[in-house]
Formats: structure tokens, sequence, C-alpha cells
């Protein structure tokens, strides 16, 4: 985090990219408009201005359809054609970490034959795991290589 972050000053410094604090709002405005509807909620479940099947009603639009709307709107503002030519790579590895993981959770469920409710649920937590431990491995810029 720290070379980051002096990455940062040192690139706002020599005037490339935005300054620290543009980053920061970035990084902070989605989470700070997610709260702000969890509390608007809050509001209105805690004076009873909606009767409980609005607020369930209310809930699963928010949650389905409004806060993914809020969140990429403003991730939109900091991603360019740049940036995505620069991490080409970043999805493509997650995908194949994560077919591999799957791959090796299919291996294991061959050879340990677990219960017929927990296949699947094996296989995938293998899968999401391995993909998980190869991008650890990837951003500590150790020797484990997937």
């Amino acid at each position: 985090m720290e070379r980051f972050l002096s990455e940062v000053l040192i690139d706002s410094q020599n005037g490339g990219g935005e300054s620290l604090i543009g980053t920061i709002k970035i990084a902070v405005l989605p989470t700070a408009k997610v709260f702000t509807v969890c509390f608007l909620g809050f509001l209105l479940a805690y004076f009873k201005l909606l009767p409980a099947n609005g607020r369930k009603l209310l809930n699963g639009l928010v949650f389905s359809l409004l806060l993914p709307c809020l969140i990429f709107s403003q991730l939109g503002q900091a991603i360019t054609l740049e940036k995505m030519i620069e991490g080409w790579f970043i999805p493509f590895n997650v995908v194949l970490a994560t077919i591999s993981g799957s791959l090796i959770g299919l291996l294991v469920v061959s050879i340990v034959r677990p219960p017929y409710p927990f296949f699947k649920f094996t296989i995938i937590q293998i899968g999401i795991g391995y993909s998980a431990w190869c991008m650890l491995g990837s951003g500590l810029g150790s020797s484990w290589n997937c």
C-alpha cells in the first residue's frame, strides 16, 4: 500500500495522472453513496413510513438495481481505454486461475467423493480458493506461480 501511495504522489508531482485527493475521492464516493442509501432505508424503516411489504420490494429494487448503478457510474469515471489496455492481463489471469482451480476441484471431488449435496459446492469452493491464492501470490510478488 505504501508503494502504491508513493507512486501516486510521485505521478501527481510529475504532472501525470490524478492527484492523491482525486484518487481518494474516486475510491470513497461510491461507498458514501451506498451508505447514504442504506441510511435512508433505515430512516424509512425506523419511522415506519412504508409497510413491511413496501420495504421488502424497495429493498430488492435498491440492492439489485440502484446500488450497482451507483458503483459502476462512479467507476466509469476512473476507467479509461488506456487503463483497460494496460491491464488486459488481469481478467485473463482471473478467468484462467478460476478454470484451473475448478479443474483441480473436479479432480479432488473425483478422489474424495463427497456426498451429493456437497459435490458442486466443493468444486466451486476449491476453484474460488485457488484463484484467490493465485491472486494473493501474484499480488505479493513472491515466487508463488499458479
